[in-house]
């Protein structure tokens, strides 16, 4: 009797050996995929950041040229020569310049709003 129980421990035994070789092939194989995916997102985040580092930059470049324009025109015409543009300005779109007009003054008045909301709050 005690050598068939010996028998069964030596083929289970052999059947816990094989499992544990299936379980470290499986996480092996995982392990594998695991790293593509990780240098895959790897690749795609310096893809992305290299389109918004391009981008950031064409932005900055295009507001250094407006600050640059705005520099010469400020310069050239001086505060007296900005106030008659802007007089020209309001007489040839005067409905438009009228909605401007409402429309910041209703944006101040609600951010005043909102202000007085914290305010009453804290």
């Amino acid at each position: 009797m005690a050598l068939e129980n010996e028998y069964d421990m030596e083929s289970s035994g052999e059947s816990v050996v094989q499992t544990a070789a299936g379980v470290i092939e499986q996480a092996e194989e995982l392990a594998g995929s695991i790293g593509q995916t990780v240098d895959s997102a790897a690749q795609t985040i310096q893809d992305t950041l290299r389109r918004t580092k391009q981008s950031a930059c064409d932005a900055i470049g295009t507001v250094a040229d407006g600050i640059e324009t705005s520099t010469e025109y400020l310069s050239d015409r001086g505060m007296v020569g900005v106030v008659e543009d802007v007089e020209t300005l309001i007489r040839r779109h005067p409905f438009q310049a009228l909605m401007l007009g409402l429309s910041v003054g209703y944006l101040l008045s609600r951010s005043r709003q909102y202000s007085r909301a914290d305010l009453q709050k804290s």
